[in-house]
């Protein structure tokens, strides 16, 4: 993608420093082998070089980057944030890494879409001067928001039956809650198509944004189902709850068993959330 030459950004960086940094992180692992972030991180800083970084929204980047149709809806698919996680990490390890003497830092904030260029010496300053700003003021500071993933439950027994019934028991518990003011939960087809792509709670945690997982698996023999289910915080691994339902299965009482499985864990989580 082509950038104008006459543009400059923070007064510090030409066009030709700023593609050419983009280019040193393409080299990158996590961007030579991810088209979409390359693209994205390509999409955001051409509009802000070009002064449109005013336009750079969750929707344009749904549209021109994943190529998603105009009728998307940014309230009901997080795609973008999970991509836009994705980029922050990838900076992170690049920065960390063969770019840790770089003097050109892109950086995108938490919860923005607009690029921020800064150098190298900026950003320690800035670093230097917020660890100052926080040692300075009351230990006191708003809780992280409790937020959660519903993790697609193990199924120890063929058939479509019992996956259909694991699916289903998820969108719920999702829907559910989804409902509660105290808490934010991430789409669970989402979340599903990435769990295996990710087997490191902490990871697909920072990726995606969220801090707590509803997890478990599901047996079934003959005409009974067993479900376990957990509580997890998966920023430290630790079990908050686990219960076992088991239950005789009819051929009318599938949703009966859905219900009372999700109603007990919607009571754990904000249990959970007042304790926080």
């Amino acid at each position: 993608m082509n950038f104008p030459n006459t543009v400059v950004t923070n007064k510090l960086f030409s066009y030709d420093s700023i593609t050419g940094q983009l280019d040193k992180i393409f080299v990158h692992p996590d961007f030579r082998k991810s088209a979409i972030l390359k693209k994205f991180l390509s999409y955001i800083v051409h509009e802000t070089l070009i002064g449109r970084a005013h336009c750079i929204k969750e929707y344009t980047i749904a549209v021109h980057v994943l190529e998603k149709p105009v009728s998307f809806n940014p309230q009901k698919d997080c795609i973008v944030r999970i991509h836009a996680g994705r980029l922050r990490l990838g900076l992170t390890h690049y920065y960390s890494g063969m770019g840790f003497n770089d003097q050109i830092v892109i950086g995108i904030p938490k919860g923005k879409y607009v690029p921020v260029f800064m150098d190298r010496q900026q950003l320690i300053d800035e670093k230097r001067t917020l660890t100052l700003t926080r040692e300075r003021e009351p230990a006191l500071t708003d809780p992280e928001p409790v937020s959660f993933a519903i993790m697609p439950l193990i199924c120890t027994s063929d058939g479509k039956l019992i996956k259909a019934f694991n699916d289903n028991l998820c969108l719920q518990m999702c829907t559910m809650l989804s409902q509660l003011k105290e808490v934010s939960v991430i789409a669970y087809q989402a979340i599903k198509n990435l769990a295996a792509r990710y087997l490191d709670l902490k990871e697909l945690g920072a990726i995606v944004g969220f801090n707590h997982i509803i997890t478990g698996g599901t047996q079934y023999v003959k005409d009974r189902i067993r479900i376990n289910l957990q509580i997890i915080d998966s920023r430290n691994y630790k079990q908050l709850w686990s219960r076992i339902f088991e239950s005789k299965v009819t051929a009318t009482n599938l949703f009966d068993i859905q219900d009372e499985i999700c109603q007990q864990t919607i009571i754990q989580v904000q249990r959970l959330v007042n304790v926080y």
